[in-house]
């Protein structure tokens, strides 16, 4: 069932899930942090890995400032394992989820736009670059190739949604870095 988007100021839908680990991950336990949840396309997706990295190399970062990270990808369990925990040097330390039937995308209005495929030409030679330099090459299509990014940044003791930036490309750096803005100016 599809949700509507979501807006700033609404509290964040709750969920319990486990990781490709199978450790457990549950919003609710980070009631005491910012959390930043991510939604990205798929594990064979350049751009996402190219965001998995940038997640990963600020980690350290956003963890000092009191904020968290939990990634979505609508792979299975086995291609997220594949193409990003195995080919990324540096791992991810921040908890990714297996979503292929794309549960926690509807519940939080992340869905599929022409548009953005569209939108997503311009970028294509900064992407190949920037792929190919960190080995993030086009790999097996294993979720929906029209699913759109989002990012969701969730406020600690409320868990309402301080940021929310549904992507208008597949490749959207001005909400990726316009998200961080609540952790570095409370």
């Amino acid at each position: 069932m599809k949700h509507k988007k979501l807006l700033v100021g609404e509290v964040a839908p709750q969920f319990a899930a486990a990781d490709v680990f199978g450790a457990s991950v549950d919003l609710a336990a980070y009631k005491d942090k910012f959390v930043l949840l991510a939604f990205l396309r798929y594990s064979g997706c350049p751009w996402c890995n190219l965001t998995i990295y940038r997640l990963t190399m600020e980690y350290q970062m956003l963890s000092k400032n009191g904020c968290e990270v939990i990634a979505f990808v609508q792979s299975p369990e086995e291609r997220i394992k594949a193409n990003i925990y195995g080919r990324h040097k540096v791992k991810p330390p921040y908890p990714i989820i297996a979503d292929p039937g794309r549960g926690m995308y509807d519940m939080y209005g992340v869905g599929t736009s022409l548009k953005a495929a569209a939108a997503s030409v311009k970028d294509i030679p900064y992407w190949i670059k920037s792929s190919i330099g960190h080995g993030f090459k086009q790999t097996q299509f294993d979720g929906n190739v029209l699913l759109v990014p989002a990012l969701f940044l969730v406020a600690p003791d409320t868990q309402e949604l301080v940021k929310v930036a549904y992507g208008t490309s597949f490749y959207d750096h001005t909400a990726f870095t316009d998200i961080y803005e609540p952790l570095f100016f409370k």
